[in-house]
């Protein structure tokens, strides 16, 4: 007999930790935990994984040792992110391969994987997006990467909805995460960049234009919400940032203007 779970990519970040504990609310067997380490949870229904969301190798292998044990995917939670900053215009073929294969590639390609487990419990699939993808700004590839994330996960949840399954993106705006924290310590990774006089700038802005910040089992919260839901939203926002409400309202023109302004 099959038994179910919740899989959870990113399970040992912030965000990861609060779905762990939220899913033991979940009416499922078994809480499958996986990230880049393997995570040390030592819960009794629980199993953990290393797992690269970029090796399809790595995720083929996950399902087959689930398969072996009977276990079906019911829930699956795309959690796994990199958070990073860099001048775009001067961006690399590695830095663009890790981030948006992490990003981007990531949960697609496990969404993949896992179809039919998803289908064959009518399950969901969750997607961590982000209210940045409201505003993109200069030297932040990370709401790009979510922009282009939420564009094929439209295409995704039309297509599974075929197959009885729901997708639903979740924008969580600034949590109370170690990501949050290391704003203060980013660094250009380009050490002869045209603009590291401008990214020195906007690294002491960021770090002091984040917000309200929210506790991330505040937004585990909400994904449950989104799990257990009849007839759940296709997206859900929390912790919308104000003044990023405020700029939206601007033409575009103004809104490059007064970003620009103020690095310069």
């Amino acid at each position: 007999m099959n038994k179910n779970a919740i899989l959870i990519t990113g399970a040992s970040g912030g965000l990861g930790k609060a779905c762990v504990k939220m899913a033991q609310h979940l009416d499922i067997d078994w809480i499958i935990a996986s990230d880049l380490e393997k995570p040390t949870f030592n819960q009794k229904n629980m199993l953990n994984f290393e797992l690269d969301v970029r090796s399809e190798e790595q995720i083929l292998h996950l399902r087959s040792e689930l398969e072996s044990q009977n276990i079906v995917v019911k829930y699956l939670i795309n959690n796994a992110g990199l958070f990073d900053f860099f001048p775009i215009s001067e961006a690399t073929e590695d830095l663009l391969d890790k981030s948006i294969k992490v990003n981007v590639y990531g949960p697609i390609l496990v969404t993949s994987v896992f179809k039919d487990h998803l289908a064959k419990t009518k399950g969901r699939v969750i997607q961590i997006s982000s209210v940045s993808v409201k505003l993109p700004i200069l030297f932040m590839p990370y709401p790009n990467t979510k922009i282009a994330l939420e564009a094929f996960s439209t295409s995704m949840r039309q297509e599974l909805a075929v197959l009885g399954v729901k997708l639903i993106i979740i924008r969580p705006g600034a949590m109370d995460t170690n990501l949050i924290r290391e704003v203060k310590n980013v660094k250009n990774p380009n050490s002869n960049s045209r603009f590291q006089k401008e990214f020195n700038r906007f690294q002491k802005i960021a770090q002091n234009d984040v917000g309200k910040i929210v506790a991330p089992e505040k937004v585990a919260r909400l994904i449950q919400k989104a799990i257990q839901s009849k007839h759940p939203k296709r997206i859900y926002s929390i912790n919308k940032n104000r003044k990023i409400g405020i700029v939206l309202l601007f033409p575009i023109w103004l809104r490059d203007k007064l970003i620009v302004k103020q690095i310069k």
